[in-house]
């Protein structure tokens, strides 16, 4: 899928797998939510609530469950299926980074340091 190297080209972490549920018991310091839906061509994938986006920006980790179903080929598709779930909504492509004036990187000035989705595949 085009979204895994859109997001591994952003620097996240993406596991592929049949089951989530299995696998969020390893994340257990890190804030867990699930997608609403995503763009294949840029790994933007959009989230719903208020409260949710309040938790997920002050995460130091933040993992992302995102169906398979839900990816769409497009940024207006991906965002018009978001809008059907959720009155609120709220993206991320990749952990919260900045560079200062020197062009040093620093990450988690804004958001997550560090941000991993899981993508739930069908057999």
């Amino acid at each position: 899928m085009k979204i895994v190297e859109a997001l591994k080209a952003n620097g996240v972490e993406v596991i592929i797998t049949e089951k989530a549920d299995v696998l969020i018991k390893n994340f257990e310091n890190a804030h867990i939510s699930y997608a609403l839906s995503a763009d294949e061509k840029t790994g933007v994938i959009f989230f719903g609530g208020f409260e949710e986006k309040m938790k997920a920006g002050l995460a130091e980790h933040h993992v992302a469950i995102l169906k398979e179903e839900d990816v769409k080929e497009n940024i207006l598709l991906a965002y018009e299926h978001a809008r059907r779930k959720s009155d609120v909504l709220f993206a991320s492509s990749s952990a919260s980074k900045t560079a200062d004036i020197e062009g040093k990187t620093v990450f988690g000035m804004h958001g997550p340091r560090k941000f991993t989705v899981v993508l739930v595949v069908r057999k």
